[in-house]
């Protein structure tokens, strides 16, 4: 018998003044933090989490969830991939942060054209329902891929992950959930190469879905769809989502990115 799990990825939007009614201290952050918990998410992929908000997401929504992963600094401090997870669904098994760059396991290392790091963040999560013959795991990466006008960068990043990805499944052989911020478009470069990538097939659970990307729908921004799951277990394609909520009382934003849902079954 397989079981439903629910998995978001959501770009939290970092803590910026400029974003005035839609910064932080406005609400939006509480906003947010209402929704995760009814949300019914048992699997999230956060970006642009900066470490007060690490720690504030783990005050507010520790007794649901576990969220781990460090930041992109050399010390592993600042912006993070952090992922959550139900305490009452799964266990970790296993955890690691890489970077997106020719030395993927060296803190704050990154491209020589790139001004900031940016990293993966993956756990092995063993589900806690059914019997210990079928049980298994599975593992998910988080990602936030360089935003930067050089599509090369992108891809390269992209390759980074894939190429663990493709070293992982042949030791393991766990299903995988491959999620994150892409800062790509569904038709650009950087998302053909993970199409035609030899060795590593996921399927876009959030193929179906319209721009993710709005800036608090600025009627100026060309809107995109750059927020993705991509998966190669079987998913409910009826359950993939874009989370458009906005608080009747004031019409706040969860963030400047719709949140992606999809439920997959294992």
């Amino acid at each position: 018998m397989k079981h439903r799990y629910t998995v978001m990825s959501f770009n939290l939007r970092y803590n910026n003044e400029r974003d005035g009614l839609y910064a932080f201290h406005s609400g939006r952050f509480d906003f947010a933090v209402e929704y995760i918990r009814s949300s019914g998410a048992d699997i999230i992929g956060f970006q642009e989490v900066e470490p007060d908000t690490v720690k504030m997401l783990a005050e507010r929504l520790g007794d649901i969830y576990h969220i781990v992963g460090s930041g992109r600094g050399r010390n592993f401090d600042g912006e993070a991939c952090p992922i959550a997870y139900r305490r009452d669904r799964f266990d970790l098994i296993g955890l690691d942060t890489f970077w997106l760059s020719p030395t993927p396991g060296v803190a704050a290392s990154k491209p020589v054209k790139e001004h900031c790091p940016r990293i993966t963040t993956t756990v092995t999560l063993l589900p806690l329902e059914g019997d210990d013959e079928g049980r298994k795991p599975i593992r998910v990466y988080n990602t936030h891929l360089f935003h930067t006008p050089d599509e090369w960068l992108r891809a390269y990043g992209l390759y980074t992950n894939l190429d663990r990805i493709r070293a992982d499944k042949s030791y393991s052989g766990y299903p995988v959930i491959f999620m994150g911020d892409f800062n790509s478009t569904p038709g650009s470069l950087v998302l053909s190469s993970l199409r035609k990538y030899p060795t590593v097939k996921l399927k876009d659970a959030t193929a179906a879905l319209g721009y993710t990307y709005h800036e608090y729908e600025n009627p100026r921004l060309e809107k995109t769809k750059i927020d993705y799951i991509f998966t190669d277990l079987e998913y409910d394609p009826v359950s993939s989502r874009r989370v458009t909520l906005r608080r009747e009382s004031d019409g706040m934003f969860l963030s400047d990115h719709y949140p992606v849902k999809v439920d997959v079954l294992v």
